[in-house]
């Protein structure tokens, strides 16, 4: 009987701090992530860690308790010596207003693996976000793929790279 008391306490406690609306205003949302890497499936070794940056710009719109932002951004990831993404990405994040903003995204786009491996990109992934005033701090976690193809003419070689990602962000919101 206690553990449910005290497991409604704690979930009426997180909607309640996710509802209270905070002082983000819609408008312009500009972003740095510092991210980790750790390949799941790809050329290199599997386990392999990697250390990246990152960036995102999109237009933050409010829509009652929640927030919706278009983004374009780009990545960079030293996984390994020879696999070192650079990502462009379109997408959007879908978060809660309030002090505390958890949220969705997801992105797609294009990446350049080595200087001949390319291809389609997308991640998909959750944060949470603390938001005072104009400025937003947080931690992300997600999944990101390239579908990337070696070009030898003819000869082409499908090898995909995929590894899960966690980082800190910091933004601004105008």
């Amino acid at each position: 009987m206690r553990r449910n008391l005290f497991l409604i306490s704690v979930i009426t406690g997180f909607g309640v701090v996710g509802f209270i609306p905070s002082t983000a205003r819609a408008g312009l949302s500009v972003n740095a992530d510092m991210n980790v890497g750790v390949v799941t499936s790809g050329g290199g070794p599997l386990g392999d860690v990697g250390s990246g940056i990152g960036g995102r710009i999109g237009y933050r719109a409010n829509l009652g308790p929640f927030a919706i932002t278009p983004e374009l951004g780009g990545s960079y990831l030293r996984l390994n010596a020879v696999e070192t993404p650079m990502r462009g990405v379109a997408g959007a994040r879908l978060s809660l207003r309030g002090v505390v903003q958890p949220s969705i995204f997801a992105h797609y786009g294009l990446a350049l693996v080595q200087q001949d491996v390319r291809g389609p990109t997308y991640d998909l992934g959750g944060a949470v976000d603390f938001s005072a005033s104009i400025v937003r701090v947080g931690v992300h976690a997600g999944y990101v793929a390239v579908q990337s193809t070696t070009d030898r003419g003819i000869y082409s070689v499908y090898t995909p790279l995929e590894w899960v990602e966690l980082g800190l962000h910091a933004g601004l919101g105008f």
